[in-house]
């Protein structure tokens, strides 16, 4: 170990010779040390600063919107496009179909103008951004490829012309990083299998579509616009009540018209002929939704050759069908290991997973950020509401998911401001690299900055303690930010900084 990598190594140390060591009895920690690193990087920036009057503002007003819009992890439940067992998905599809849209949410951001820009046709919509992803995911399922299935990832089935047709776009733009998608894709697949996989998962080497398919046969889509919430808050400390008072309409919907040009939203539209291409690919209308095209023209062709077929020799057998094997379990395998512990489960998955490894070095010294592994969490703990696989006794241990939106929404609320070089960089929309410093400074300080509005609503609230954290209050303002961005409740302030990683 260097003497610059020694923050939360050396903690770690003083705690187990004080005998409160938050390392398990299998060698994993349950400290992920990221809000240790937040704060490292919160004293030490230049470009990025914290308004403590605008903290205190925000606090009041978030406190006041959520405890109005009664905002809770039901919000994430309510999504359309998330994972529902009310649709058919069993308890460990909703597992894997969250760690396989958390494996790869990171990067939708395009420079092309909203019409040209990548979108996933689904449901008779387009979708984009987040949305997009999750749309490619339902629309595989629904075409009877187990695009969740980690078994189906390392099967000879799941060739790079499949895949790309899971996630193919409606426009001529591809979804950024497709090769590096497939690519952690199936490197999880593999790890997973290595070090979680046992029983018949592990002696089922020619894995097949099967396993999951019968996911695909039991959802029972919905066309309607998802009822995933949008709020809205206010900068200044006057308009603040009066701001958050305005934010009370009801829930809004995701799928807004094809007006609705912003990233994570819905596009209305019809799909072409060339974006339905590939295996179970249909145009809209032809075939049901849980059934695929292979299935569908197998069938046409059983009807035309049965009429060659006597009765007699129609039952001369009877039809014997191969059982599925189990869904494929390693995930619940990795999540049982962390042992109900949120800190464990985000640092088991960097210690086994190079792609959710967010890490990088500021001032002399390695910082954490672990933004997908700490969603992931916080996605299983939304979804089961905190029991089942979502159980967690130490939730309020993860930090805001540092990504480009929630930066963005703390500036226009007043939280965060920037120096002039980094402003001009933000408002000509010009792409910042990965690590570069602006990029640490913007990802470490809202961080900090979340997890001082969540003390400020803890201290002018003691009711909010353990119910209020950094997760409710990260997807609030995501909500919130999204809402600004189709205009409503005064916009945003500067356009989200361009950063272009696997890490968000």
């Amino acid at each position: 170990m260097s003497d610059d990598d020694a923050g939360p190594e050396l903690l770690e140390l003083l705690r187990q010779s004080l005998g409160i060591s938050s390392v398990r009895e299998d060698g994993v920690s349950s400290n992920t040390g990221v809000l240790v690193d937040a704060e490292h990087v919160y004293n030490n920036s230049i470009d990025v600063a914290i308004d403590m009057y605008g903290t205190k503002a925000a606090a009041g007003s978030i406190y006041k919107a959520m405890q109005e819009r009664g905002y809770s992890t039901q919000a994430w439940s309510e999504h359309v496009l998330h994972p529902k067992q009310i649709e058919g998905f069993s308890e460990i599809h909703v597992v894997n179909f969250i760690f396989t849209m958390d494996l790869l949410n990171f990067s939708f951001w395009s420079g092309l103008s909203e019409t040209d820009r990548f979108q996933v046709e689904y449901r008779g919509r387009r979708w984009t951004g987040y949305n997009s992803l999750l749309a490619c995911l339902r629309r595989g399922l629904d075409e009877g490829v187990p695009i969740t299935s980690p078994r189906y990832w390392r099967s000879h089935e799941a060739t790079d012309e499949i895949l790309r047709t899971v996630f193919r776009s409606a426009t001529n733009e591809p979804m950024p990083l497709l090769d590096q998608r497939i690519a952690i894709l199936r490197e999880a697949a593999e790890i997973l299998h290595e070090n979680f996989e046992e029983g018949v998962d592990t002696a089922h080497q020619g894995a097949t579509k099967d396993d999951d398919q019968q996911v695909a046969v039991l959802l029972k889509t919905d066309s309607s616009a998802t009822g995933e919430r949008h709020h809205e808050s206010s900068v200044k400390d006057a308009a603040n009540d009066a701001a958050v008072s305005s934010m009370n309409i009801p829930d809004a919907v995701m799928a807004d018209s094809l007006n609705d040009t912003h990233d994570g939203e819905i596009l209305g539209g019809i799909a072409r002929p060339a974006d339905l291409e590939g295996p179970g690919a249909t145009q809209l209308g032809e075939v049901p939704e849980h059934q695929s095209a292979l299935e569908t023209h197998t069938h046409l062709a059983s009807e035309s050759e049965s009429e060659h077929v006597s009765q007699e020799q129609a039952h001369l057998s009877p039809i014997k069908t191969k059982p599925s094997p189990p869904p494929d379990s390693s995930i619940v395998r990795l999540i049982e290991q962390a042992d109900h512990s949120a800190g464990k489960l985000v640092n088991l998955l960097a210690q086994h997973f190079p792609c959710f490894r967010d890490e990088t070095r500021f001032d002399g010294r390695k910082v954490h950020f672990l933004k997908r592994a700490q969603i992931f969490v916080a996605d299983l703990w939304a979804a089961f509401n905190g029991t089942g696989y979502g159980a967690f006794d130490n939730i309020e241990c993860l930090t805001m998911f540092a990504d480009y939106r929630v930066p963005q929404m703390l500036h226009t609320l007043g939280v965060l401001s920037y120096s002039p070089p980094l402003l001009y960089r933000l408002r000509d929309q010009k792409e910042i690299p990965s690590g570069h410093s602006w990029e640490v400074q913007l990802r470490g300080c809202s961080i900090w900055a979340v997890e001082l509005i969540r003390r400020e609503i803890v201290r002018q609230h003691p009711e909010a303690e353990g119910v209020v954290n950094a997760v409710l209050i990260d997807f609030f303002l995501y909500d919130l930010a999204k809402e600004r961005e189709r205009g409503v409740g005064g916009g945003l302030e500067v356009p989200h900084h361009r950063t272009r990683s696997i890490w968000y």
